[in-house]
């Protein structure tokens, strides 16, 4: 389907507002799960609601792959790895308040380290190129999937062992079967819109004559994180801090889960393989990003907004703004 500029464009921004409604539901609604069913906020939020706000990336990487850009698919992972981190740190200045760290589980540090591993594995093997593919399946891949799922599994115990003590579970506002519903249809809404999305973010960078990458890492970076964001916003609005920032760190780590199944989707070869240095610069800016996030976790100190000795909001989003630069450059 060719579109041209202008009608690429409103397209682009049509999603994003289905997107970022269909999000504010998707938070409400997974309140509602973990007050109901007491599985607690980090458990919904690292799983049920990174899952769903992940649908665009996930539908925009295959559709990507499917129409032979993989540096779309890759940037667009990459990107909205960097921007999590980024919209964190922006999240936590203006709603948070300074001592929102210090009010999380103990989970929450291993979500961050998993998130963190699964990103530097992946842009290692962006580094090496690798081309590997054994009967339509490349070890990148495999391994990645193999981490997330070990990692997921480590994360549930964890989770299980905080609930009860991390959190006060107060009386549910909605009842157990809104939710589920909610949470359905708001997710049918987000992958719907991710279709549009990936379609007119290709049309807008052959329009334009912008380099997919460059396309992936910002425009549609930011509009397939708006899930994320929008939760991460309501969430704290309504009291649930535990399930914002899983929500974020949760997404990161199944980004890169999706990228493994992009790359068993795109038949030419390694998607790994097909990358160029912009994508390097990308992933490593992310794995610093993440890194950093991992460090406050950490920390557990009352974040500052202005220092370069230790995580902050300034430092949090120069480096993403240096990252985005960069890549412009290698792009």
């Amino acid at each position: 389907m060719e579109l041209n500029l202008t009608a690429s464009i409103v397209m682009f921004l049509g999603s994003a507002v289905v997107v970022v409604i269909s999000a504010i539901a998707l938070a409400k609604a997974g309140d509602a799960i973990a007050s109901n069913t007491r599985l607690g906020h980090l458990w919904v939020g690292s799983l049920l609601i990174a899952g769903a706000t992940s649908l665009p990336e996930l539908v925009t990487n295959i559709t990507a792959v499917r129409i032979d850009n993989p540096g779309l698919a890759a940037g667009n992972i990459l990107g909205a790895n960097m921007l999590n981190v980024s919209n964190l740190a922006i999240i936590v200045a203006l709603f948070g308040g300074k001592h929102i760290f210090q009010q999380l589980s103990k989970g929450q540090e291993y979500l961050a380290m998993e998130a963190f591993v699964l990103t530097a594995l992946a842009t290692t093997y962006i580094v090496i190129g690798s081309s590997t593919n054994w009967f339509g399946v490349t070890p990148g891949a495999i391994s990645i999937i193999l981490v997330y799922l070990v990692g997921s599994r480590i994360l549930y115990k964890v989770s299980v062992a905080d609930t009860g003590t991390a959190e006060v579970v107060e009386a549910p506002e909605h009842t157990l079967r809104w939710g589920w519903t909610v949470f359905a249809i708001g997710a049918l809404f987000v992958s719907a819109a991710a279709t549009a999305l990936a379609i007119s973010a290709d049309q807008i960078a052959d329009e334009t004559g912008i380099s997919a990458s460059f396309v992936g890492v910002l425009a549609v970076a930011i509009v397939t994180t708006l899930p994320e964001l929008t939760v991460g916003i309501t969430s704290i609005r309504i009291g649930v801090p535990e399930m914002a920032i899983a929500g974020l760190y949760g997404s990161n780590a199944f980004n890169i889960a999706i990228l493994a199944v992009a790359d068993l989707s795109y038949y030419e070869d390694s998607l790994f393989g097909a990358l160029d240095d912009s994508h390097v610069i990308a992933g490593l800016f992310a794995v610093i990003l993440m890194g950093l996030g991992v460090i406050q976790l950490r920390l557990r100190r009352p974040i500052t907004h202005f220092s370069l000795k230790e995580p902050s909001t300034a430092l949090l989003v120069t480096l993403y703004i240096t990252g985005l630069f960069l890549v412009f450059r290698a792009a």
